[in-house]
């Protein structure tokens, strides 16, 4: 079956999707004449009207993660610990966050103890089962360890970019690696952005060629004496137990319970008699005219 008959799913990485809509107006916030902050839902909704405007998904969903630590923080304590609260502009909207996904008729999932991202992982591996098309939207690297003949990460545009949309092809073009190597990839090099702490002084570049020359991560652990530059072995070789973490940690959860089935996620119309009222409430009158 061809890609242009297969049923196409699309599912949002919902906090990531909030989190740049605030920022990208961080310098020109939104506020009601209430003084209420509305630049994050703004960002979502003109977001994910552009979505079903241009790509008309057959199903949509979000993803959220849940409260509290999961089983990564088991693993390693300080995963995530460089990260901040969420700044209290956002927090404030997420009342109207929950409303509008509800307006637009996009189930949210969410499961206690694990990330979104295991979530995503999750539904991308019943769209395969199931011969559908999985469109993750997000600019997340992790994703890119999901990719295959049926799952695409769908990186919307930005102020500066136009979208991408990444194929196993464009993963190897930006990573030097495939998709089925990137958590080798991430293990070994580590993520700032998460806090996992990899290999000190192996960047990019580096872990790409030793992932290739050696094949996947645990060959490279296995005959690390034979890497040729002393600086680099000794990084290895003395960090062993934390590569080997960094790579769970990095590893996203394909068999996460309590997610619907896909035929009972299967995208309604927007519901315009909720969403119109909700956009003009919070003083949105451009994106209200946008549907009506």
């Amino acid at each position: 079956m061809s890609s242009k008959q297969q049923k196409r799913l699309f599912i949002i990485d919902g906090y990531a999707t909030l989190y740049r809509a605030h920022y990208a107006l961080i310098r020109n916030p939104l506020t009601n004449t209430a003084g209420t902050p509305t630049s994050a839902v703004f960002g979502f909704a003109n977001q994910v009207f552009q979505l079903i405007e241009d790509e008309k998904p057959d199903y949509l969903v979000a993803a959220f993660d849940s409260k509290g630590k999961n089983f990564r923080h088991e693993l390693y304590t300080d995963y995530k610990a460089n990260r901040s609260a969420m700044p209290d502009e956002i927090q404030t909207q997420l009342p109207y966050l929950w409303e509008l996904l509800e307006a637009m008729n996009i189930p949210i999932l969410r499961v206690g103890g694990v990330e979104a991202d295991d979530i995503i992982g999750t539904v991308a591996k019943m769209c395969d089962k199931e011969n559908l098309q999985c469109n993750i939207v997000s600019g997340d690297k992790d994703f890119m360890q999901l990719i295959n003949d049926k799952t695409f990460l769908y990186a919307p545009q930005a102020r500066k970019r136009a979208k991408e949309i990444f194929d196993k092809k464009k993963v190897l073009e930006k990573w030097g690696v495939g998709p089925e190597h990137i958590i080798d990839l991430l293990g070994l090099m580590g993520d700032s952005s998460d806090n996992v702490p990899g290999a000190p002084g192996i960047g990019i570049k580096t872990a790409a060629q030793l992932i290739n020359e050696f094949g996947n991560l645990e060959k490279l652990l296995e005959r690390c004496g034979d890497i040729k530059q002393e600086k680099r072995r000794d990084n290895i070789k003395n960090n062993k137990e934390q590569i080997i973490i960094s790579k769970e940690l990095v590893t996203l959860k394909k068999d996460v319970k309590d997610i619907p089935l896909l035929a009972d996620l299967k995208n309604n119309n927007l519901a315009i008699e909720k969403l119109v009222p909700f956009l003009e409430n919070l003083e949105l009158k451009k994106l209200a005219d946008r549907i009506r």
